[in-house]
């Protein structure tokens, strides 16, 4: 990175600094699941209050932020609430997401409409105005979608991209595989769809605009035609990439997903943005001292978690600027920063 682009680039530079450790991993709990966090208490989310999810969430941030570079938090039950309330130090970075999931369970092979919406009344702004360092978006994808489907997503992201950029807030995507009708990830077939698919929206969505890419791992490797071509397929998607990614965990178990973390960090994965896998076993109407066992548990995860990270991350592609490029900034970087 030369030095007019680490100029031209401090704010997303040090955003991306906030969210990583001192080794350059970016090590995150996922904790902005909306209905999926709620259906834990009770199927009937009716029955499941505000408050009952705030205190929840609450008690998992205070847990696992000493054990995480940031925490990725949603803005009805969680970030407010935990900067508020100090749950979450201010040596720990902040990520919300921008979208708005539509609950869809009964329609929905995901749980929600596959269309993208931004959140009404929520943005790269706000997010930037109250201190966060990153905004994450979520796209549903595939790589044999219909054009104009296709088209209006990536135009879509485009817009928000060059929204965060004219902030220097880094923008996070997390394009999300769906099944169709009849579709099971038995099939080898279905596999090698879904394989194609994680890997286009790898290239795609990085080109319109994404700082960071969160992945999907892009083969099941819980079953032997997904394990034989997971270490290529990673590499594909690194390469698709083209810049730094890395891993969320899809819903997988954590010994699953310590499994994917481990190939995806050899191919290239900078780090992790995971939810359930680490926190699951915390949430739901539990006796206090289940909780705090789930607690305990999450923060074990993440510990290691870190300690995959540290042993296989190649670090092959990464928003740090080397010290070499510092040092060519002049002493008259600072009079044109943030003009025009």
């Amino acid at each position: 990175m030369s030095p007019s682009s680490i100029v031209s680039t401090l704010g997303l530079l040090r955003r991306v600094a906030r969210i990583s450790d001192a080794d350059g991993w970016i090590r995150v709990a996922a904790i902005d699941h909306p209905e999926s966090y709620r259906v834990l208490f009770d199927e009937d989310l009716s029955a499941v209050s505000h408050d009952e999810v705030v205190e929840s969430k609450l008690e998992l941030i205070e847990a696992m932020a000493p054990h995480s570079t940031a925490l990725l938090l949603d803005p009805a039950t969680s970030l407010a609430q935990a900067v508020a309330g100090g749950a979450l130090p201010g040596d720990v970075g902040l990520i919300s997401g921008l979208e708005d999931l539509y609950h869809a369970p009964d329609t929905s092979p995901t749980g929600f409409d596959l269309e993208l919406r931004l959140k009404p009344g929520w943005g790269p702004a706000k997010l930037a105005a109250i201190g966060c360092d990153a905004a994450k978006l979520v796209i549903f994808h595939r790589h044999d979608d219909p054009d104009d489907l296709q088209e209006r997503h990536h135009g879509i992201v485009s817009e928000v991209a060059a929204e965060c950029t004219a902030l220097q807030l880094p923008l996070v995507l997390e394009p999300l595989w769906y099944p169709r009708e009849g579709e099971s990830l038995d099939d080898p077939a279905v596999q090698d769809v879904r394989t194609a698919s994680v890997i286009s929206a790898a290239g795609s969505y990085r080109r319109a605009g994404g700082d960071i890419m969160k992945m999907e791992f892009p083969t099941v490797i819980g079953t032997e035609h997904g394990r034989g071509g997971a270490d290529a397929a990673c590499e594909a998607m690194d390469a698709a990439v083209d810049g730094p990614w890395v891993l969320l965990s899809a819903g997988v178990t954590f010994e699953g997903f310590a499994q994917q973390l481990e190939i995806g960090a050899r191919a290239g994965a900078i780090g992790f943005m995971a939810g359930r896998a680490i926190w699951g076993d915390a949430v739901g109407r539990h006796p206090a001292e289940v909780r705090a066992e789930g607690c305990r548990q999450a923060t074990e995860r993440l510990d290691r978690l870190a300690e995959i990270m540290a042993a296989h991350g190649t670090r092959r592609r990464t928003l740090r600027p080397s010290a070499e490029a510092a040092r060519g900034i002049g002493p008259d970087w600072y009079e044109g920063v943030l003009e025009g």
